[in-house]
């Protein structure tokens, strides 16, 4: 189902253009359709050099392809004219991961944009995971662990800051650890920074957690 967004841009607020490609990773059909939401986001502490901004986001794409060698979703992304594209984790899938067919699609995403990726659960649960990262890296995708960096356009800039998903670290979270790690890390990161912030994370849940500027 699409939901679509939007605010009038006034002299105080600046926009930025979120385009969200997401695959649902709890139904069957969320791996045979491609859909996608166009979100509007303002706020008075985005610099004025990124109004207009626009970060597409796949997530979810579980080693999933639409058309040959996903030049469908590849047409998408180049047709929407994104400044940075940013994965969000389960771009493979542990149980059948096909890497060559995620880093086919990463060499292809960074001739539209530059691509930064952050991994999800799925990811943290494979044991040729190192591979796939240095192939991205190879590929010319920035992964991002635990890693904060910063967006520079005219003279300005926002930060772009990606947690590691918890399964990297702790496996079920018996004892509820989960939020005052992640709530941590992402302290750390900020270091007291108040710019605009940009966080990546595969985990929703976690968003009441996490303590954003």
């Amino acid at each position: 189902m699409k939901k679509r967004f939007s605010s009038k841009q006034s002299a105080a607020f600046y926009t930025v253009s979120v385009l969200l490609l997401i695959l649902p990773l709890w139904t069957v059909w969320g791996n045979m359709a491609l859909t996608v939401s166009t979100f509007i986001i303002s706020a008075n502490r985005i610099p004025p050099a990124f109004s207009g901004f626009r970060i597409a986001q796949v997530s979810d794409l579980h080693n999933a392809e639409f058309g040959k060698d996903n030049s469908t979703l590849l047409r998408m992304l180049s047709e929407n004219k994104p400044d940075i594209i940013v994965i969000t984790g389960d771009f493979v899938d542990s149980s059948h991961t096909d890497i060559g067919t995620a880093l086919s699609f990463a060499k292809e995403a960074v001739q539209i944009a530059p691509v930064y990726y952050v991994a999800g659960n799925h990811e943290a649960h494979l044991p040729e995971y190192s591979q796939l990262r240095n192939g991205l890296e190879t590929a010319g995708v920035t992964v991002l662990e635990d890693k904060a960096v910063w967006l520079e356009q005219d003279g300005e800039k926002i930060m772009l800051i990606r947690l590691s998903d918890p399964d990297f670290t702790v496996k079920g979270d018996k004892f509820g650890e989960v939020p005052s790690m992640a709530g941590t890390k992402l302290e750390n990161l900020l270091d007291g920074e108040r710019g605009y912030t940009v966080l990546l994370s595969h985990r929703p849940e976690l968003f009441k957690t996490y303590p954003l500027p």
